[in-house]
């Protein structure tokens, strides 16, 4: 028995199932909008690092002065398990500051783990719609390294770690709040398929179609 009839005697594999448009639906948009893809939007709406100061610290916030620079890490995040599609990202920021005491400066780094939250909304006729919530201060996780002498620096700056995480959730809600953010966080599908429509057609059709066959006319040149 050749390889060509061992191959014709192979059961033919089952045709896959037909989707509904529902299921079609979900499938588009969880295959589309996966986990990887918002994690780098949400890195693209960071940036790379951000900066505070100087500010006024202490009591009456006369008692020290304080600057900082955050840089943005990787984020990471997990997809939210339901029927609903969502994501739950960490974004961690590497922090150094200074807090200068009565001309006595004392450097700082910190780690801070901000969560934030995504959830796809879908509204008619056809619009995608991203819900982002952002963390109360409580919820951003803070690290400080630092030694005894550093730490004692800190206990003297009242409220300086909570400070950095209202900073640092008042920074989310002004980079979501800008209008080109907005913009994307409201996606009219049908409109984005109208605009790459033309685009989408030159890359399913061949640039030199074949010719047209005309039967009848191929028949009367034949009898001529």
């Amino acid at each position: 028995m050749t390889v060509t009839e061992e191959q014709a005697l192979e059961p033919t594999p089952p045709a896959p199932a037909a989707m509904t448009y529902a299921d079609f639906g979900e499938a588009f948009l969880r295959k589309v909008i996966h986990r990887r893809r918002v994690l780098e939007v949400i890195e693209r709406v960071l940036g790379e690092k951000i900066e505070l100061g100087p500010i006024g610290a202490g009591p009456g916030r006369k008692f020290a002065k304080v600057r900082a620079t955050g840089w943005f890490q990787p984020v990471s995040g997990v997809e939210i398990p339901g029927p609903d599609i969502g994501f739950r990202i960490i974004v961690p920021v590497d922090v150094d500051f200074e807090i200068e005491i009565a001309r006595d400066v004392n450097r700082f780094r910190a780690r801070l783990l901000v969560p934030i939250t995504v959830r796809l909304r879908l509204e008619p006729p056809l619009y995608l719609l991203v819900d982002v919530a952002l963390p109360e201060e409580d919820e951003v996780s803070l690290q400080v390294d630092t030694d005894k002498r550093r730490s004692a620096v800190l206990q003297r700056v009242a409220g300086l770690e909570n400070e950095l995480r209202r900073f640092m959730t008042r920074v989310m809600e002004k980079e979501f709040a800008k209008p080109h953010i907005q913009r994307i966080m409201r996606v009219d599908l049908l409109q984005l398929v109208d605009d790459t429509w033309p685009e989408l057609v030159d890359r399913l059709l061949p640039d030199d179609p074949p010719p047209h066959h005309d039967p009848d006319a191929e028949a009367a040149a034949h009898l001529l």
